[in-house]
């Protein structure tokens, strides 16, 4: 019958996977930090969306309306805005929820 054994008893052989996997993961951690936050500057609808804080549904329901930041259209669904639109969009004040295009709250084009 096999008992169970703590690190001190198995030996120094015991200890050396888990002293391994812990210098492995201080090595990942100190890469990953040192490695700067790349932000895109094109978000996609649903990107965009959630970096300003609406729904998806919201967002492109402005966008419709004409009143979200401006945007290129790539293909029928694939809609992308510059972060720095965004930024200027979003720091104005955003849409009215009953904005459209024309109305002040509205962004020119």
């Amino acid at each position: 019958m096999r008992t169970e054994q703590t690190a001190a008893e198995a030996g120094p052989t015991a200890a050396l996977p888990r002293e391994c996997s812990l210098k492995t993961v201080d090595a990942l951690l100190a890469d990953i930090r040192r490695r700067p936050i790349v932000q895109p500057e094109s978000l996609s609808l649903h990107d965009a969306a959630a970096y300003t804080g609406y729904s998806e549904q919201q967002f492109s329901e402005f966008a419709k309306r004409g009143v979200a930041p401006k945007s290129v259209l790539f293909s029928r669904n694939a809609r992308r805005f510059k972060r720095s639109d965004i930024n200027a969009w979003y720091a104005a004040g955003g849409p009215s929820p009953y904005s459209f295009r024309g109305d002040p709250g509205a962004v020119r084009r």
